[in-house]
């Protein structure tokens, strides 16, 4: 790599410690009664080592999971040592705090004696298109609605919004049955709802409603949190509906597209968004990978928000190509989005610099997904976004793809045609409930 001398991917870090000669220790991800992840890794065997390897880590457990608390088994210094440095680490306090939003509990770390079995959830989606069903796609400035009988659209319609600036939540509750009602006027019936939307979705909970970012606290708590099970139950009853995050639809859609099985969605825009489905399931993860750690070195840069270093929002993204480009001595004005589409016009020039960086973007996905790989189940990733555009997009795949070869996680990557993205994220929606025809 020309441009990045420094880089070190986590997955290096997290092989080095585990094929080590140091201790043993099990971090168990809790989430109430309804979730329990244990992972075992052996700690560095040197002991300066320790701590930045347990911080990303935890970092990545709780971002990729999600949970309310984190259990130790293994040896009690060790543990106390760590504790009492991450619960005053500024850099670790974000992603607690997070938690603690997010599962409307108090984080907290407990010292446990025996590793407890997993215990995860398994979300069905349908994966059928039968009856009449409305799929609705809510995005930051847009959100799109297909209206399909047996799987073929009879109508769809998108609608610009600023959901992001709205302080108050009937403008998201409005907005959102203003595009169920245009897609009901086109069906005899409605057998099902599905609903793919940004944020934290539990239970067809809003857990974290990254769409209402403006809404007070008290109002997201009180009325955002349960607003998609109030438009069901007054809006349309007895109806089945599943609320999923889009980064989970995307992968959905890519499985029952393509026919693909334990699929990662990955899309690359103004950050990182992930999802992934398996075995006709969603495993009820938070998957929140752009602000877990996948880089693992002193000058990585941190996530702006939640302050974890090395975050993957940071590089598999318009920023990360745009700051290689930027040390490749490509400068541009204006938005992301219009450096990022000013760079990608420079392919006509064929200059060797511009085809390096996204060389180098190909390494990071590559080294992202053998990550990722570590923890769940992987056989191919889709990956999307505005960073894939045009040949920047192909060499990408192709140098993540050669390189994965190479691993010890031989993933396939692969982008989406042309009927995968006429189709579109409301259109996969509508497939997410069982029907009730």
């Amino acid at each position: 790599m020309l441009y990045d001398s420094t880089y070190l991917p986590f997955i290096s870090a997290l092989t080095k410690a585990e094929t080590g000669e140091g201790p043993r220790v099990t971090l168990v991800v809790r989430r109430g009664q309804s979730l329990v992840y244990p992972y075992s890794t052996r700690l560095p065997t040197e002991k300066a080592e320790r701590y930045p390897y347990l911080r990303a880590l935890t970092q990545l457990l709780l971002w990729m999971v999600g949970g309310d608390s984190l259990s130790w088994i293994g040896d009690e210094a060790e543990y106390l040592a760590f504790v009492s440095r991450a619960k005053t680490d500024p850099e670790c306090l974000p992603t607690f705090q997070e938690m603690s939003r997010i599962f409307h509990t108090s984080f907290s770390f407990q010292k446990e004696d025996t590793i407890p079995a997993p215990k995860g959830l398994n979300i069905g989606a349908s994966g059928s298109f039968k009856g009449c069903r409305i799929g609705i796609d809510l995005g930051g400035s847009d959100r799109k609605v297909t209206a399909a009988i047996d799987g073929n659209v009879v109508f769809s319609d998108e609608t610009l919004w600023l959901p992001k600036e709205q302080k108050d939540w009937h403008y998201h509750y409005q907005g959102i049955l203003d595009s169920l009602e245009k897609a009901k006027e086109h069906l005899p019936r409605i057998d099902a709802v599905g609903i793919s939307t940004a944020g934290v979705v539990i239970d067809n909970r809003f857990a974290e409603a990254a769409l209402c970012f403006s809404v007070p606290l008290e109002e997201q708590r009180k009325e955002v949190r349960d607003l998609f099970l109030t438009l069901q139950q007054k809006e349309f009853p007895d109806v089945p509906m599943l609320v999923a995050n889009d980064g989970d639809v995307t992968a959905f859609g890519g499985a029952t597209l393509f026919h693909q099985n334990h699929l990662l969605g990955l899309a690359m825009g103004t950050g990182e968004a992930t999802g992934y489905f398996a075995d006709g399931h969603f495993n009820g993860w938070i998957l929140e990978l752009g602000k877990a750690p996948f880089r693992f070195d002193d000058t990585a840069e941190a996530h702006y928000a939640v302050r974890t270093k090395g975050a993957g929002t940071e590089y598999l993204s318009q920023k990360g190509l745009l700051r290689l480009a930027k040390e490749a001595g490509y400068i541009y004005e204006g938005t992301l989005a219009e450096q990022l589409l000013a760079f990608q016009k420079e392919a006509v020039a064929e200059d060797p610099r511009w085809s390096e960086c996204y060389r180098e973007m190909g390494v990071y996905l590559a080294d992202a997904i053998s990550l990722y790989a570590h923890f769940l189940p992987l056989e191919s990733v889709l990956v999307l976004g505005r960073v894939m555009s045009g040949k920047g997009g192909d060499l990408m795949i192709q140098v993540a793809n050669q390189r994965l070869q190479h691993s010890s996680h031989p993933v396939k990557v692969f982008s989406a045609d042309e009927s995968f993205k006429r189709l579109g994220q409301s259109y996969f929606a509508a497939a997410l409930p069982k029907s009730k025809a």
